[in-house]
């Protein structure tokens, strides 16, 4: 594979945007794109029109280590969910705070926390760590909704920590949360680009694979164990591998990416051939793989957790926009170059987010349903922003965004809209998946939260007599509060 073809393919892997300069051109001295057709810009409603339950995490004065990184990744993880004010530790009351001791409610309910959570951890003789995790719903009495107590080895602290607050969340709203889990991105190293991955809260940044390489459009394996990415050895075609090997498959041309579906029974492949990009799915060995993709460019294949498949299509011509399809079908505006697609299994049902270029060398990010209905904006005016990649419980949404100058990957909550950086990390083809499931169980005792749930304060104002909270603000701008329902 020549330079201009490797170049052409670097061209495709960040968004699909244009492969020829004179179609760039072309589409540059166009009028001004209509961006109502984006959809409503939706913003946080953090603090107008919704109630917002405040937490309380309780702090800590134990000086080991274990402990400090347990209450530490916990108090993180609330704080990135996006569905709290999470008290500052400057409200905590007076009292004891160790292992062993016992939360004072009465006392933290007049800080105002409606929900506590107890997290601790400590050495045993036998060099084990004891963790242990309490949530109280102040709506339900003096007794912990969920109580779990577990022994893990010294190495997996951070992740029982995370898997901790995933149960936390699922006995104080309903559905377990996803930060037990791991990002995958490629970004450039010198010359190339590599493979990086890191925890879900930006720790433990890592390259995964060499230097001397471009390797582009990484997945996580769909057994969470491993990663696939496409590599070029010195500007020969792309090829497929996992981890350090090579995967073969009965394609001539370079590869683009690939996805797996949703049980990890099928493959998709965006492979080229010509001038042209062709999709092909069929069986994750490759084997009896059939092209799907009907337009003459096809590339970045992912499946939603229905079954569909979404790509970025289009034309080759001078006027040729990139569009998002779905099974087939457009359904992203027209004129707007689109890129990026990633499903969201969110609480009010499966959604597509993807980018658009809006001029200015910015792209925004917009999301609606499978089929393009209910398209929304959620960024505008903040920089660009691009790869966006969804939790495994479908409520945050991560991506790379250069708002305030400050590059990185930030974190929105999908019902609160509040954005969060996670990281300083700047690169492309991000994606998001679980860890492998653990050996334990982290359920816990839970206690049945509907009825007390249904006493949530639902007034579009304030409590009266609530104490002010502590919040981080907001880098989204001022726009129209759209209401929210309930934690």
């Amino acid at each position: 594979m020549n330079r201009v073809l490797s170049l052409s393919f670097a061209a495709l892997s960040c968004g699909a945007v244009s492969l020829l300069a004179t179609g760039a051109s072309a589409q540059a001295a166009d009028p001004p794109l209509d961006e109502t057709k984006l959809g409503p810009f939706v913003v946080k409603s953090s603090d107008v029109g919704v109630h917002v339950t405040s937490l309380a995490i309780l702090p800590s004065l134990s000086p080991d280590l274990e402990d400090v990184i347990v209450r530490g990744v916990v108090r993180r993880d609330m704080e990135l969910s996006g569905m709290f004010r999470v008290i500052g530790d400057d409200k905590a009351p007076p009292g004891l705070y160790s292992f062993d001791d016992p939360v004072d409610v009465d006392e933290w309910k007049k800080v105002g926390a409606e929900v506590i959570v107890k997290v601790a951890a400590r050495k045993n003789k036998a060099g084990k760590i004891e963790v242990m995790g309490l949530a109280y719903f102040l709506n339900v009495g003096k007794e912990p909704v969920y109580e779990k107590k577990l022994v893990v080895d010294p190495k997996d602290v951070r992740e029982t920590a995370h898997r901790i607050t995933d149960a936390l969340l699922g006995a104080i709203t309903g559905t377990d949360g996803g930060f037990a889990s791991h990002m995958i991105f490629s970004g450039k190293w010198g010359k190339n680009r590599r493979i990086f991955s890191m925890d879900a809260d930006g720790h433990d940044l890592k390259p995964r694979t060499t230097a001397d390489d471009t390797a582009l459009a990484p997945v996580w394996s769909p057994n969470a164990l491993s990663f696939y990415y496409v590599l070029s050895k010195n500007y020969a075609p792309f090829k497929l591998y996992r981890e350090d090997k090579p995967v073969k498959l009965n394609f001539d041309g370079s590869i683009y990416s690939v996805a797996f579906d949703k049980d990890g029974k099928k493959l998709a492949v965006a492979v080229s051939e010509g001038l042209k990009s062709v999709i092909y799915v069929g069986n994750p060995d490759g084997t009896e793989m059939k092209p799907v993709s009907k337009t003459e460019l096809a590339t970045r294949p992912i499946f939603s957790p229905t079954g569909k498949l979404a790509w970025v299509g289009g034309g080759v011509g001078k006027r040729s926009t990139r569009r998002i399809y779905v099974d087939g079908k457009a359904i992203s505006p027209a004129g707007f170059v689109a890129s990026a697609p990633t499903f969201c299994d969110t609480e009010d049902g499966v959604r597509i987010v993807y980018s658009v270029e809006v001029g200015g060398d910015r792209r925004d990010l917009v999301m609606s349903d499978e089929k393009g209905h209910g398209i929304v904006r959620l960024t505008q005016n903040m920089g660009s922003n691009t790869y966006p990649a969804c939790s495994p419980d479908g409520r945050l949404l991560a991506f790379f965004s250069t708002r305030k100058k400050e590059k990185g990957i930030y974190m929105m909550n999908l019902q609160r809209w509040k954005t969060t950086k996670v990281s300083t990390q700047y690169g492309e083809s991000l994606q998001w998946g679980p860890l492998p499931p653990p050996k334990v169980s982290f359920s816990g005792n839970i206690k049945k939260l509907r009825d007390a749930q249904k006493d949530q304060p639902k007034s579009d104002e304030p409590k009266k007599d609530e104490p002010k909270k502590d919040e981080p603000k907001s880098d989204e701008p001022a726009r129209k509060t759209v209401p929210k329902k309930d934690i």
